[in-house]
């Protein structure tokens, strides 16, 4: 097949969709990725080729000055929502479409694969006449009965109140992207499309939603629409054998956030002097975001910016993270239990799920150095949590499919091809 994706600097989120194209290259396919110009080196490195947008804005989430969305300046989580729909999601609505539209005017493609940030594009592939798949990076993200609302960090709701509770954060949610509409709609007339009435009809236009987790992991993974796929974490990383651990006391891996977020450099040091009053060795990764030399760090305790989790995990007794889904799933995986400190975006859906599998402890982003070093020590000296992460990961292996995120695009062009000509095989 000839395959398009749509990419975008999500953070994390590059992963699940740079692994997605790295499989479907091995499996044969010609895959050629649309994207910021930062995205350039990952995809190719992927075997794709790539070609920057020429209408969509640019972005690159690592350094403050490029990160188009600036999340940090929102003084609520509405206020992120607000920021990523009008600068990602829909206001540069037209501008994906016309990258998508003229791309495939180009070069024809078999199917569009959309990252799930900018489902604008889908409307591209639409008007193209193309089938279309959305790649969500993590857990569901639409409401649905049974699930609380993503991006609210609640848990299951129990009783007539729970229910409540989620109808109108659920209400709410709608709401904000609701007034994303016309700028989508307008979109869409200029390409000759219906007008759409809310974020179900955008995700219903997708021949696939395929959704890069675990339904183990998820919340009521059976109460989704039907052409929602779940296809297991799409997770790029292979033990290289790097690091030589030379045993003795527990080691425990802080990892944040690949991007800028508030909070982070502030919770990495809480993390690293915490770390100094527990009989452990400690290990804090910055990641590109927080230069290294400015964590104070204890004398059990090492800082570097990088390190693969493949690597280490298999040696960690605990992780303390934000809550991304990518090294959330590697903890779990390795049936290691995490400390949870979500800074926003899904990270507090991400924590509600494990502390739901009792797998580890949900602390606040601005905890001090003594309830850091609580949560650290719970989940070192309980045995229940690093049960219940043991167990986790036995569904994880269970569910794992890796080719199963293939077939599913393979079968959205085929099943878009037998519908436009029945005698295709």
């Amino acid at each position: 097949m000839k395959i398009l994706v749509a990419g975008w600097d999500s953070g994390g989120g590059v992963e699940a969709v740079q692994t997605v194209v790295r499989r479907a290259a091995a499996r044969g396919h010609q895959v050629r990725v649309l994207g910021t110009e930062g995205l350039r080196s990952r995809f190719e490195s992927a075997s794709a080729e790539f070609r920057p947008y020429r209408y969509a804005p640019d972005n690159d989430c690592r350094p403050a000055a490029t990160d188009l969305v600036r999340e940090w300046e929102a003084r609520t989580p509405l206020g992120v929502f607000a920021r990523v729909r009008d600068r990602v999601m829909f206001g540069p609505a037209r501008e994906f479409c016309r990258d998508i539209t003229e791309e495939l005017e180009r070069e024809p493609a078999d199917v569009v694969a959309v990252d799930t940030l900018i489902p604008s594009a889908l409307s591209g592939a639409e008007a193209a006449g193309c089938p279309s798949v959305l790649l969500m990076h993590g857990p569901y993200l639409m409401p649905r009965p049974d699930a609380p609302p993503p991006g609210t960090g609640f848990m299951p709701a129990r009783g007539p109140l729970g229910r409540w509770r989620d109808r109108a954060a659920a209400a709410l949610i709608a709401r904000v992207f609701r007034t994303a509409l016309p700028a989508l709609n307008q979109a869409r007339a200029e390409l000759g499309l219906p007008p759409v009435r809310g974020l179900a009809d955008v995700m219903s236009a997708a021949s696939r939603v395929l959704v890069c987790t675990s339904p183990g992991y998820d919340f009521a993974a059976g109460a989704v629409p039907a052409n929602v796929r779940y296809v297991g974490p799409q997770l790029d990383d292979v033990s290289a054998g790097t690091w030589d651990d030379p045993g003795g006391s527990p080691l425990v891996l802080v990892g944040l956030s690949s991007t800028v977020m508030s909070h982070e450099e502030e919770l990495l040091q809480r993390a690293a002097e915490a770390l100094g009053r527990l009989p452990v060795r400690g290990l804090v990764t910055t990641g590109p975001a927080v230069n290294p030399a400015a964590i104070r760090a204890p004398a059990n305790v090492s800082v570097r910016q990088w390190v693969r989790h493949a690597d280490v995990l298999p040696y960690c007794s605990a992780v303390l993270t934000h809550g991304g889904h990518g090294t959330v799933m590697k903890a779990l995986a390795a049936g290691v239990p995490v400390v949870v400190a979500p800074l926003g975006r899904d990270q507090p859906d991400n924590a509600a799920r494990v502390v739901h599998a009792g797998a580890g402890v949900w602390v606040s982003k601005k905890a001090g150095v003594p309830a850091l070093r609580d949560a650290i020590a719970r989940t070192l000296d309980e045995p229940r949590y690093r049960a219940a992460a043991r167990r986790m990961a036995a569904t994880l292996a269970a569910e794992r499919n890796e080719a199963l995120v293939v077939d599913e695009l393979e079968l959205a062009a085929q099943s878009h091809s037998a519908r436009r000509d029945p005698s295709w095989r």
